[in-house]
């Protein structure tokens, strides 16, 4: 029943994400969504195998739907946060836009929580949420980077 679920929410992250107005490029977003699934795959191997904080499932099916939260979910609700976040104009509907994301990447977490993908051992959700938070601003960051990055170049200096 778990497998299914993660199944459909990660259609339903995609479509939605296919159909959002994006204030980055292709290959922007593509850069972004590198960046942000090694990021997730280090911080859950480091909670995981060294910290010991978390222990993943040992179940194939399980594993699979953890599979699913860390490459493909995670990393497409920090693109969809950063699209949306660069869309809105105003200070108030960004940190609700920041607060709608946080609560949904801490919904995921209580998924697996929940259906026994995950064990907190020496975790809890407030660390969760920290964690989610420093993914979302370190989205942010990588974005205005690589907004920054791509920037078109001026002709100062050219028409001497």
């Amino acid at each position: 029943m778990v497998l299914p679920a993660a199944l459909v929410i990660a259609f339903y992250t995609l479509s939605f994400f296919f159909f959002i107005e994006k204030k980055l490029s292709f290959m922007q977003n593509s850069l972004v969504l590198m960046l942000i699934s090694i990021a997730a795959r280090n911080y859950t191997t480091i909670l995981a195998l060294q910290l010991k904080w978390i222990h993943i499932t040992e179940d194939s099916i399980l594993f699979i739907v953890f599979l699913i939260h860390r490459e493909i979910i995670v990393p497409f609700l920090v693109l969809m946060f950063i699209n949306i976040y660069w869309k809105t104009q105003s200070g108030v509907k960004r940190i609700n836009v920041f607060a709608i994301f946080l609560i949904c990447l801490l919904g995921m977490d209580l998924f697996s929580l929940t259906s026994g993908v995950i064990t907190f051992l020496d975790w809890n959700l407030i660390k969760a949420g920290i964690g989610d938070s420093a993914f979302l601003i370190a989205g942010l960051g990588l974005s205005k980077v690589i907004m920054y990055l791509k920037q078109e170049p001026t002709n100062y200096g050219k028409g001497i």
